[in-house]
C-alpha cells in the first residue's frame, strides 16, 4: 500500500501492523537465544558473536536526533540511544536499531572525518533516512523481543517453585 505524502509528493510506503508483525517474526529468527536474566548487553554481544564483527552502544546527547540510530563504520556496528535513557525505553530504543541493522536499511557505511562520533552520527541519519515501512518493521520487532524477553521459560524457577511445593507437573 502506497500513500502520497501531500508535503513532499514522494511516494511513501505504508505497512499494516500484520505485515509488521510478520517481518519481524522472520527478522527474530536471526537473533540468538534471548539472554536470561533479560539484559540488552547480553543479546548484543551474543549478536556481535554471530554475526563475527563488533556492536558497540554508545549514549550521546544530542537533541536534534531521534531517540536512537544504527550506524555501520565499515569494520563495526554501532547503535547509539539519547543519553540518559534507561530500562524499557532504552532496550526498545537498541532493538529498534537492530532491526535496521537485520534488515539491512541503508547499509553504507556512515562515512565523516575525523574521530568525531556526533559528526559520524549527524553523517548516517542525514545520508540515509528510513521509510516509514522500515520504522513501522523496527518498531513491531523492538515490541515482539521485549515482550518475549519478559516471559518467563518453561521450567523456571516460578515453575520448579511451584511443583516443589504443590507436587504439580
Amino acid at each position: 500500500m502506497s500513500r502520497r505524502c501531500s508535503v513532499t509528493h514522494e511516494m511513501v510506503q505504508a505497512m499494516t501492523w500484520k505485515q509488521a508483525r510478520t517481518e519481524a517474526t522472520t527478522l527474530m529468527t536471526g537473533l540468538p537465544p534471548l539472554p536470561r536474566p533479560w539484559r540488552i548487553e547480553d543479546l548484543c554481544a551474543a549478536l556481535a558473536e554471530r554475526r563475527g564483527r563488533p556492536l558497540l552502544l554508545h549514549e550521546l546527547d544530542l537533541a536534534a536526533l531521534p531517540f536512537g540510530l544504527w550506524y555501520f563504520d565499515g569494520e563495526r556496528d554501532h547503535v547509539i540511544s539519547r543519553a540518559g535513557t534507561t530500562g524499557y525505553h532504552r532496550d526498545h530504543i537498541v532493538l529498534h536499531e537492530i532491526c535496521h541493522m537485520l534488515a539491512g536499511h541503508n547499509t553504507g557505511p556512515a562515512t565523516a572525518d575525523g574521530d568525531d562520533m556526533a559528526a559520524r552520527v549527524i553523517a548516517a541519519a542525514v545520508a540515509s533516512p528510513h521509510t516509514n515501512a522500515q520504522e513501522e518493521l523496527a518498531e513491531a520487532f523492538a515490541t515482539m523481543v521485549l515482550k518475549q524477553a519478559r516471559k518467563r521459560p518453561p521450567g523456571g524457577e516460578f515453575e520448579q517453585r511451584a511443583s516443589a511445593v504443590f507436587g504439580a507437573a
